[in-house]
């Protein structure tokens, strides 16, 4: 498991130069469409990435962003500081700190692979809980194609290609850095320790449970490597 707060110090300069990373970032404000005076929620916001793609878009939003990390959150705040439709609170995945119905959009960027099994229809509730009726979830994330416990041979292979070719593909484009991440959390993701890869089926069930509808699942290019966007609205 990784030490968040630690490692916030060097979060955006190893992820600036993963090139997936930039374009996700781009794709999920796209997706926001027109989110000046909506509210929006980014669920596990790290450094603050993606709260700040989604300003410079929408200037007039009015963007939350929670994490269970005090250095993440520290991270965030200092970056977007001075914006009085900014707010970054302590909270996390499970128990999200607003109230029912707050916000148009909920988003979150390679953070709820770290939600347990047992978690994932919980963790489908509170998105849900706190959507307007008719918001939209936008979830990126890496998924893999074969669903299956700790162990499970075929499952092993198809996250050790994924991520084998991940960590290449960075080693190709300049970012050495995240190729080391990939690499040093490979056995990590196969023993699903605090690492939940699965399918998008696993995660649009849970999220049907809780009454999300139109759930549409996009690549994130290179396809191979499982990086995908889901769309969900309630």
């Amino acid at each position: 498991m990784a030490d968040w707060d630690k490692f916030s110090v060097d979060y955006d300069r190893i992820f600036s130069e993963y090139p997936q990373y930039r374009y996700i970032l781009k794709r999920m404000t796209e997706l926001l469409e027109d989110a000046n005076g909506k509210s929006v929620l980014d669920l596990g916001c790290g450094t603050g990435n993606l709260m700040a793609a989604v300003l410079e878009a929408y200037p007039e939003v009015k963007l939350s962003g929670i994490d269970p990390s005090e250095g993440m959150r520290q991270a965030c705040a200092q970056r977007l500081a001075g914006r009085e439709n900014v707010q970054v609170t302590a909270g996390d995945a499970l128990e999200i700190p607003f109230d029912d119905g707050k916000f148009d959009f909920v988003m979150t960027n390679l953070a709820l692979h770290h939600v347990a099994p047992d978690d994932r229809v919980k963790c489908a509730r509170e998105m849900a809980r706190v959507l307007k009726e008719g918001g939209s979830l936008l979830y990126s994330d890496m998924f893999c194609d074969v669903d299956g416990p700790p162990g499970d041979p075929r499952k092993a292979r198809d996250i050790i290609e994924k991520i084998t070719g991940v960590a290449l593909y960075c080693l190709d484009h300049g970012a050495y850095d995240m190729m080391m991440i990939m690499l040093k959390t490979l056995p990590v993701e196969i023993a699903e320790e605090g690492e939940y890869v699965t399918t998008p089926g696993v995660w649009m069930d849970a999220l049907r449970q809780m009454g999300f509808e139109r759930i549409d699942v996009m690549d994130i290019p290179p396809g191979e490597f499982g990086l995908k966007i889901l769309r969900a609205t309630l």
